[in-house]
């Protein structure tokens, strides 16, 4: 029995752990990791640009798998690891598993004030930071328990409701030799999720069959949990539609006859009104968030509602509106057991109930015809969105297909439709730059496989330094920058409550015309290729070009200014701040915009 270091034990137990790929920085505090798993690892290493950029590649590399083995990211100290906590809280509020190995410096000189160590309240208490928006955030502070910090850490990330952990790793202990006899990992890379309590399946299977209106929500617990042939066999056996989360998009068919697009605030009108309606709810994996539920305004429940809730997380049961059966489950378990149950209390398809939604939809096609087909200039962000989604069903329907949050987040729910499960949003913490650096993990996941990010400029300046690492992967990656020189989103709601707009719209100083950085030239600076939209005819043959060079792309779209975000349902800011709020449904003929 010999001796290896720390850092080379940690880096051969993940690779004999399946790991597959590992994003990271290099900086004077993981020097020992990255040798060991550059060095002494067939793992694939990713250089980022950025740590928050790292991590962000972890993230979209966990949401096309859903599974171990996970990604690994790699940071330094001080800054370098202070650069991750946005990303790692995207992730944290998006249960993606990931596990962080973050720098440290030496433990002989904690508590001295060393370079860039976090000590005024503590000797290098970092982790601090992370707890909040962690699974587990630790400092290894023994190299002969280091190892097995890292495989209870890798466990807690991909057990229970997935989610990202941060293990600090001063750099004596990345050094210090240890034995090289290694432990079996597979124990800490499997776990079997809960199931749910055979009476609450038996209650909430009475309740759907004597329900006249039921109607299934998916959330990202549907994703997370691998759950789509669960919803799918539920959905069909009792003849219930299914309506989506902005972050749930995709986890059920949307070619579908049962599926009704995306809920809440960019929701489908037939997807609401089904909302309004519905008599039995079964919310599956969702904490039904403000944007999906129209600041709670969507659900009448209890009152004429009644949820079945199906969660992981027993902290979410019950925390926007009381489900008459709270279930804490697995998403695919608690899908499939009560799919089996629906049926044999006699669930069953209520034809005039569809027929009721279908003509809804029929309506909420008609009104929105016109934005999809739009032929203005600058573009319509309707028109980018249908357009892409039917360029990417023609190429390669699998194709990962991630869009940003801001004003596309009006726009992309009801009008990007998924041809895949391989659609995906940021997501609860809306962070603007995520997709641009998402899709390179998403696209390596997949064996290096094109992949599309739709992403506002405001956004692209923030995250698009990221072209240059798929540009140094040779990745077939396009980046579609919706451009108009503002935080879209922001400017049309200042001014619909102040009438006037702060900090929105860019321009130089003592011009009146917005402005944007050159992307072609951005693009063209880091080596990828660049294209530019100005018409509305041109963007499809656009992208299609884009997807068929399999090269790094940017295409700068020029978006219309004065195009309103699309809502399905509009919800009141108080319009007066002193006022008691309570949840519940919106008075009869709805509520005064955003003002």
């Amino acid at each position: 029995m010999g001796q290896i270091t720390v850092a080379r034990a940690i880096a051969t137990t993940l690779e004999r752990a399946g790991t597959e790929v590992f994003f990271g920085v290099n900086g004077h505090g993981n020097w020992a990791l990255l040798d060991a798993l550059v060095h002494e690892t067939r793992i694939r290493g990713i250089p980022a640009r950025a740590e928050d950029q790292a991590v962000q590649m972890a993230d979209g590399y966990w949401r096309m798998r859903r599974r171990a083995p996970l990604a690994v990211v790699t940071t330094s100290v001080g800054p370098g690891n202070m650069n991750i906590v946005p990303a790692v809280a995207t992730a944290f509020y998006e249960s993606v598993a990931l596990l962080v190995l973050a720098g440290a410096g030496a433990t002989h000189w904690f508590d001295r004030g060393g370079m860039e160590e976090s000590y005024r309240h503590g000797p290098e208490d970092w982790v601090s930071v992370l707890k909040p928006i962690t699974k587990k955030a630790l400092l290894v502070t023994r190299p002969d328990t280091a190892l097995d910090m890292v495989l209870r850490a890798y466990h807690t990330a991909i057990s229970g409701r997935p989610g990202p952990v941060v293990v600090q790793l001063p750099f004596d202990i990345q050094n210090t030799p240890v034995s090289d006899a290694l432990p079996d990992a597979a124990p800490w890379t499997r776990w079997h999720p809960p199931a749910p309590d055979p009476d609450g399946i038996r209650e909430a299977a009475e309740l759907l069959a004597s329900a006249a209106r039921p109607l299934i929500v998916a959330g990202s617990g549907v994703h997370s949990a691998r759950a789509w042939d669960a919803l799918l066999a539920l959905a069909e056996a009792a003849g219930i539609p299914v309506a989506t989360t902005a972050t749930g998009k995709g986890a059920f068919p949307e070619s579908h006859r049962l599926s009704l697009g995306c809920i809440g605030r960019a929701g489908t009108g037939h997807a609401n009104a089904a909302a309004r309606r519905c008599d039995v709810l079964v919310g599956a994996g969702t904490h039904f968030t403000d944007i999906d539920t129209g600041g709670w305004t969507l659900f009448d429940i209890p009152r004429r509602t009644r949820l079945v809730h199906i969660d992981i997380d027993v902290m979410e049961l019950n925390r926007a509106y009381p489900a008459a059966v709270a279930l804490t489950s697995d998403a695919r378990l608690g899908l499939a057991a009560l799919g089996e149950a629906a049926r044999n209390a006699g669930a069953r398809e209520r034809a005039d109930w569809l027929k009721e939604i279908a003509r809804e939809r029929e309506s909420w096609e008609r009104s929105v015809a016109g934005d999809r087909r739009s032929s203005r200039s600058p573009l319509h962000y309707a028109r980018i969105c249908t357009d892409t989604a039917a360029v990417v069903a023609g190429f390669d329907p699998q194709m990962p297909v991630f869009f940003d949050t801001g004003h596309l987040l009006s726009f992309a729910p009801p009008f990007l439709t998924a041809s895949s499960r391989h659609v995906a949003h940021d997501g609860f913490f809306h962070r603007m730059g995520w997709s641009a650096s998402a899709i390179i993990g998403a696209s390596i996941a997949q064996g290096d496989r094109p992949a599309l990010a739709l992403i506002g400029d405001g956004s692209f300046i923030m995250g698009g330094t990221a072209v240059a690492t798929a540009v140094e992967q040779n990745l077939p990656l396009t980046w579609v920058v919706l451009n108009n020189g503002s935080l879209q989103i922001e400017r049309e709601l200042m001014i619909r409550l102040y009438g006037r707009e702060s900090f929105c719209d860019y321009r130089r100083k003592g011009s009146t015309a917005l402005w944007s950085p050159d992307f072609r030239k951005w693009a063209e600076a880091m080596g990828a290729a660049a294209l530019h939209v100005d018409r509305p005819g041109d963007y499809a043959p656009a992208l299609r070009r884009a997807l068929h060079a399999r090269a790094p792309t940017v295409i700068d779209v020029e978006v219309a200014l004065d195009v309103e975000g699309y809502r399905s349902i509009w919800y009141p800011y108080p319009a007066n701040f002193h006022e008691p709020w309570v949840p519940g449904p919106l008075p009869a003929g709805g509520a005064e915009p955003e003002r």
